[in-house]
């Protein structure tokens, strides 16, 4: 019985790992930002492909505080509809837009 039971735990365990393997995230590319310590306000934020290619630049005049759900959820919806297009986007503010910052 208790050959069974240990048996069952270790089939479940191993069911759980080959479903956690099989979930395919849809990680599409990724962002950067980047500050100076003597200019804490200027970031600028850099959108990559799945390449390792620049996408989009956007220099930004306000500090991101990039440990707030909101901020990386907007920055992920940037990176999202950057995606969408197939060449390198002209600044178009689109992160502040996104953030409602002021310039």
């Amino acid at each position: 019985m208790k050959k069974l039971i240990i048996t069952v735990c270790i089939l479940a365990f191993a069911a759980a790992a080959v479903q956690a393997q099989n979930k395919i995230t849809n990680v599409r590319g990724f962002w950067v930002v980047e500050h100076n310590i003597n200019l804490p306000r200027v970031q600028t934020i850099k959108f990559y492909n799945d390449n390792n290619k620049l996408i989009y630049e956007e220099t930004v005049y306000s500090k991101l505080n990039i440990k707030k759900k909101k901020t990386r959820l907007a920055l992920d919806q940037v990176l999202d509809r950057l995606n969408e297009r197939t060449s390198y986007v002209e600044s178009k503010n689109l992160v502040m837009l996104s953030l409602d910052l002021r310039h």
